[in-house]
């Protein structure tokens, strides 16, 4: 199963909803019309009403994708399944009420396995179906065979039908994501581009997590595109994307802010953990090597830090940063201007 998306999870507590009442409609049907004489409605109702409430835990106390999330995702296919056969069986078999929640379930399988869950999840249905019928003794001639074909039929209509508007706005929700992704990279670095580092650093300004705001500038890269060309420029521009793509831990990002500029941002809640990082990214950039016109040659870079929210506003943070940014940069380039006012020159390491 993939990643869930915010809109799943909204589909999820949609679904959870609908259980809630249709629960209430079954417990009603078993206090107005078996007037409580089903023991195996009663069992089925007390589950019901337990595993709800784990369900309703999972939605809305643990985050989407946690292994309690997931894993509750999973079982509600599996408990609607045998609770949908369950009530049938109970409720008489054929013309039984609660049938049409078949094409529920089948909807809410396909938002998970697409088109191909939805035609299993529907012959599934369907031959569960077929043996509670058979299990009753239904007679399977004129009327009552035709009555049986149509509802396997819908069933079966309603597993392509779902399976397919599913299928369709998963690849038009994807298309948009990836739409989405080359607006906010760059190009040449295939770093995210200023437009994303301004985005990103409004969501952080919400969040108030503890932040290492970098700026970082390549030092003298005008000498670079002077002697060698631009096109060499650009080339030193993309490996150096492609190195620090390559550094990157799951929570740090990095943007081409413009230029020979860079920026990132880090998770500071271990504040040297993210130190070691920068110096991680600032030895790999060094490191690298770069020829043009049978000469071999190398960049540094200067950078100045802030942290976030214990120094100021996002936006005050970043001025911060970018005035560091220009201390490292008169103090001598490829260093290092620490948000505790230290300053660390670049070395071997």
């Amino acid at each position: 199963m993939n990643l869930l998306t915010k809109n799943d999870h909204i589909i999820e507590i949609i679904l959870s909803l609908f259980r809630w009442v249709f629960l209430l409609i079954a417990g009603s049907y078993y206090y107005f019309y078996l007037d409580g004489s089903s023991f195996g409605f009663l069992i089925l109702f007390l589950f019901g009403l337990v595993y709800m409430a784990v369900s309703e835990f999972a939605l809305h106390k643990t985050e989407i994708n946690s292994s309690l999330y997931l894993f509750m995702t999973k079982v509600s296919v599996v408990f609607d399944y045998v609770a949908f056969l369950w009530l049938v069986s109970l409720t008489g078999g054929e013309g039984s009420p609660f049938f049409p929640i078949g094409y529920l379930l089948i909807l809410h399988v396909a938002v998970y396995w697409k088109f191909s869950g939805g035609i299993i999840a529907s012959i599934l249905l369907g031959a569960g179906y077929t043996g509670i019928l058979l299990l009753n003794g239904y007679p399977f001639q004129g009327e009552q065979l035709i009555a049986y074909l149509f509802d396997c039929m819908f069933l079966l209509f309603m597993g392509v039908l779902g399976g397919i508007i599913v299928s369709r706005e998963r690849k038009m929700r994807s298309k948009n994501t990836k739409l989405e992704d080359i607006a906010r990279k760059d190009f040449l670095t295939d770093l995210y581009n200023h437009r994303a580092f301004q985005e990103d650093l409004h969501i952080c300004s919400k969040n108030d997590q503890p932040l290492l705001l970098v700026l970082a500038d390549i030092d003298y890269f005008k000498s670079v595109n002077d002697r060698f060309g631009h096109l060499v420029g650009d080339d030193v521009l993309k490996q150096i994307g492609m190195v620090v793509k390559k550094e990157l831990q799951d929570d740090v990002r990095a943007y081409r802010y413009g230029g020979e500029e860079f920026a990132f941002i880090l998770n500071a809640t271990n504040r040297e953990e993210a130190k070691e990082c920068l110096l991680r990214i600032q030895f790999v950039i060094r490191k690298l090597r770069f020829t043009a016109d049978a000469e071999q040659f190398s960049v540094t870079m200067s950078y100045g830090t802030a942290l976030f929210p214990q120094e100021s506003s996002i936006d005050q943070s970043l001025r911060i940063a970018d005035e560091r940014l220009y201390e490292a940069k008169r103090l001598g380039r490829n260093r290092i201007c620490w948000y505790d006012q230290q300053v660390e020159e670049g070395h071997a390491r």
